[in-house]
């Protein structure tokens, strides 16, 4: 009963490294453990060798808490699960070899030890998830996982003999190395997909900063024509010594012109500091399209901006979600509003978004629902999309509130030493 409590403890440990929560401990998780060691205690008289079969459902509802998806809960409880036979299966081969009677449960220990060390190294100096984004990827995996697994069990309910622990444990270390296999696989394509698409939306984000250059050069040529032609009618007033004249169409014409250009396209000349050339382009095209919807906008940013932290591609399609939900909500507007700033700080980049809000807005988990939208059916992928982007970059914090008539989103990027 001793072994079957010291493995549900390493399950414990082992799950919880892959959730990467192994020193996060709650009271949940100390209930949990407690009433698992109690159960297994009972039933083990019962069950015997197919106990495990229990465990493995009640540590997928485990996994689960955290996951809120089955299917991944599956997999990484499947995992642990798998993985701790071989672990089991290696002790008992050692205590094949070995001559010195020291024991099984030592040397379990001490494999599993080890295991868990290496795991959470390999943990913490790379992004390795157990499941894949891909939900049908996730299936498939599950399925097979689920399908070596009941093989094993069934097998050593059936004989667990020398020859069968070690035809197991080949046939485990063959199917782990083809899933790893497998797996780097998918990330290579992954890597490649992505890269693509850097390029596509690298490509996309300089054409449209190209045209709005060229917007902004055709509309400096029109201002100059209209300047000349309002200093030749000035000109008229003051050759005429008409001041009341002039006075009066300086009110009329003059100076609603005056403050539209101070007012709108004066605001994003601190985008001049931003000189990371992607986040300039679709901070750049989206600012000047919301402009051009009527909408007040207004850009900040004290000190240069030279270089990110995170993946550059993620950061551009955060933003980009946040200025278009930031402009759909206030498009149509006469006050509508949009601040935007960047502050860099010691440790982190900071990226501010704010738009006035013109309705009442269901809470904020309701917005990051897939799907939903406050502008109708299908349209709301933004938030959800963003949410996942942030969760997949471990130096990126989200930030959303409702003070009131505004909506606020803080998007800070950690800086990462060089000594990480």
């Amino acid at each position: 009963m001793l072994v079957v409590a010291i493995q549900e403890f390493f399950f414990f440990l082992l799950i919880r490294s892959l959730l990467r929560r192994l020193f996060i401990i709650k009271f949940f998780d100390l209930m949990f453990l407690l009433i698992d060691f109690i159960a297994s205690y009972i039933l083990f008289v019962y069950l015997g060798i197919y106990l495990s079969l229990l465990n493995l459902i009640v540590f997928i509802f485990y996994t689960w808490w955290y996951e809120r998806n089955l299917m991944k809960s599956v997999i990484v409880t499947l995992q642990v699960f798998i993985w701790s036979i071989v672990m089991d299966h290696v002790s008992n081969l050692v205590m094949q070899v070995v001559r010195y009677s020291i024991g099984y449960l030592p040397v379990f220990i001490c494999i599993q030890l080890v295991s868990l060390v290496i795991i959470n190294i390999v943990l913490s100096r790379t992004d390795f998830t157990p499941t894949f984004e891909q939900d049908n990827l996730n299936r498939i995996t599950a399925i097979s996982l689920l399908i070596i697994y009941f093989y094993i069990i069934l097998s050593e309910g059936w004989n667990n003999n020398f020859k069968m622990i070690f035809s197991n444990l080949v046939i485990l270390l063959v199917m782990i190395c083809l899933l790893l296999v497998s797996y780097g696989e998918y990330l290579k394509n992954v890597k490649t997909r992505y890269e693509v698409q850097k390029q596509r939306i690298q490509i996309q984000n300089d054409t449209r900063y190209m045209n709005e250059i060229e917007a902004h050069y055709n509309e400096l040529r029109r201002f100059r024509h209209d300047y000349q032609n309002m200093l030749i009618s000035i000109d008229e007033y003051l050759k005429t010594d008409d001041l009341e004249g002039l006075q009066e169409y300086y009110q009329k014409n003059l100076a609603p012109v005056s403050n539209r250009v101070l007012k709108e396209k004066y605001n994003l000349e601190d985008l001049s500091r931003v000189k990371v050339k992607s986040i300039k382009s679709i901070l750049f095209s989206k600012l000047s399209y919301a402009q051009s919807q009527e909408i007040e906008v207004h850009f900040d940013l004290k000190e240069p901006l030279i270089d990110i932290t995170v993946n550059e591609l993620d950061l551009d399609i955060a933003l980009g979600i946040m200025l278009d939900n930031a402009i759909e909500a206030s498009v149509g507007h006469a006050d509508g509003e949009i601040m935007s700033a960047i502050f860099i700080e010691k440790n982190s980049t900071v990226f501010l978004i704010q738009n006035s809000v013109f309705e009442q807005l269901p809470p904020l988990w309701k917005l990051k629902e897939a799907g939903y939208s406050t502008k109708g059916k299908n349209r709301g992928i933004g938030l959800n999309s963003l949410s996942k982007i942030v969760n997949r970059n471990e130096n990126m914090i989200l930030e959303t509130r409702v003070l009131g008539a505004v909506f606020l989103q803080r998007l800070t990027v950690k800086r990462v030493s060089q000594n990480d």
